[in-house]
């Protein structure tokens, strides 16, 4: 894959999909480190949610750049690339969730069922020493009132 970057224009072009996320970031850092790209501002915003030995990346393209696929296509996307995405006629397919994935940076992790089962004994354990109370009727001890219909305010 080739990732280059259009500074005048604020355009990012690459020349194959995105299947690693936390790639597509270094070669973008690696790219605004660079003598061309230091004087520009920063292409993306990154963040990598550490879930336990399990990460949640998303990048968030800033500062008016774009993506553009160059190449016949099709492309894809995978993870949680949030931005403009230049039409060139071109079919990119997004494939974006809360999921976990294994990329080639950060290794492999534990699967989404043995997170889930880590989260919901973690809670279990916090309840046993300070309940967790949800009472969807009422707010602070006060009622609440009103129906939940689309546009109707809630009171309390």
């Amino acid at each position: 894959m080739t990732i280059t970057i259009d500074w005048a224009t604020k355009t990012i072009e690459s020349t194959a999909s995105i299947l690693d996320l936390p790639a597509f970031h270094e070669t973008l850092r690696d790219l605004e480190d660079d003598a061309a790209g230091m004087v520009y501002p920063v292409t993306h915003k990154w963040k990598a949610l550490d879930l336990g030995g399990a990460f949640f990346y998303q990048a968030d393209l800033i500062n008016g750049y774009v993506m553009e696929f160059v190449g016949a296509g099709p492309f894809q996307v995978n993870g949680n690339l949030n931005g403009t995405i230049v039409d060139t006629g071109v079919q990119v397919e997004r494939k974006t969730s809360a999921a976990f994935s294994t990329t080639a940076v950060g290794g492999s992790g534990p699967s989404a069922e043995s997170i889930a089962s880590a989260t919901v004994a973690a809670l279990m354990a916090q309840a046993q020493v300070t309940p967790i109370h949800s009472d969807m009727r009422s707010i602070k001890g006060k009622p609440i009132g009103g129906e939940g219909l689309p546009g109707e305010e809630f009171h309390v």
